[in-house]
């Protein structure tokens, strides 16, 4: 049960509503690629809390023509500040990258205040499980899977994605340790911070939200550090796509910096103040519907020819 303050409850309503008034317009007028098929609103999760009214639905997107029976997975999670956004944020981006060669399986989870964090991240471990469960079935390759993110969409699989942390996870999220393989990753203005850093005063009001519970905090506080992450965790490769506009620029500084320092493969992706717009949060997103808007286009590109590094 939520119990959590009206305060804190009001201030996720209110900056979710500004945040879908900021994503209306390039939605209205986002130009889809062509050639690119799309299966909508598949059922990933089983059990009790489990329907199409949680949110645990996924969309899979494939190119129109491949010679491949079996395609390379890209799985991707939605930014929001882990309290608001869909999947239909990430529809244009997400059909970009299956233009390339891949099945892109583009994933909605349960939002925060309803569920917590660790919750969530048992949402995004579902879709990992249907995937090597029932992929197959929709041209997925089990064996050949990428995971990618935007923003707070990207502190899912980064959180357990490393096979040493989702095993120390493991016992109070339910899953199955077949789900621990290592995954390269694929990070947009990622939001690599749930609580401390720069900005650690916003984060503490989040927080509340975030980790409901003790049991919240004793469950994920060893995997807050991002050292300790990238260390005990055992990371996998890592790109990392950010701008001089990005809000969040700090977070993908900071870990690029510990990864850096503890020799794991990470290229980092600066864009440089944009000349004919500016390159905001999550740009790599928001701007992928204008086929004019040539850093996005490459940040897509960049993702792909990352994972093609390892599939």
């Amino acid at each position: 049960m939520n119990t959590l303050d009206n305060e804190t409850i009001e201030l996720f309503s209110t900056n979710a509503a500004n945040m879908a008034r900021g994503d209306a317009q390039h939605l209205k007028t986002q130009v889809l690629p062509k050639g690119v098929n799309q299966i909508k609103d598949i059922l990933y999760k089983d059990g009790k809390d489990a329907s199409p009214e949680t949110g645990n639905l996924l969309d899979i997107y494939k190119p129109e023509k491949t010679g491949e029976s079996l395609l390379p997975v890209i799985v991707d999670f939605h930014g929001g500040g882990l309290y608001y956004g869909s999947k239909e944020n990430n529809l244009c981006r997400d059909m970009i990258l299956a233009s390339q060669g891949f099945a892109v399986v583009n994933a909605n989870y349960r939002l925060v205040p309803q569920v917590s964090f660790p919750q969530q991240l048992s949402d995004a471990i579902s879709v990992l499980s249907w995937i090597r469960n029932h992929g197959a079935e929709y041209g997925l390759d089990a064996q050949r899977v990428c995971m990618t993110g935007d923003s707070a969409g990207q502190s899912l699989p980064y959180t357990h994605a490393p096979p040493t942390a989702l095993q120390n996870l493991l016992p109070g999220l339910v899953c199955s340790r077949q789900d621990s393989q290592c995954m390269p990753l694929a990070g947009t203005s990622g939001m690599y911070r749930v609580e401390g850093g720069v900005h650690a005063t916003a984060l503490s009001y989040y927080e509340r939200g975030y980790f409901q519970t003790p049991h919240d905090r004793i469950m994920i506080n060893p995997y807050l550090d991002l050292d300790r992450l990238v260390v005990d965790g055992n990371i996998p490769p890592m790109l990392l796509i950010t701008s001089f506009e990005d809000s969040l620029a700090d977070n993908s500084l900071e870990l690029a910096r510990i990864l850096q320092y503890r020799h794991k493969n990470h290229p980092l992706h600066i864009c440089p103040k944009g000349n004919e717009r500016a390159l905001g949060h999550v740009f790599g997103i928001t701007q992928a519907g204008d086929p004019a808007a040539t850093e996005a286009q490459q940040a897509a590109t960049d993702i792909s020819r990352f994972f093609k590094q390892y599939i």
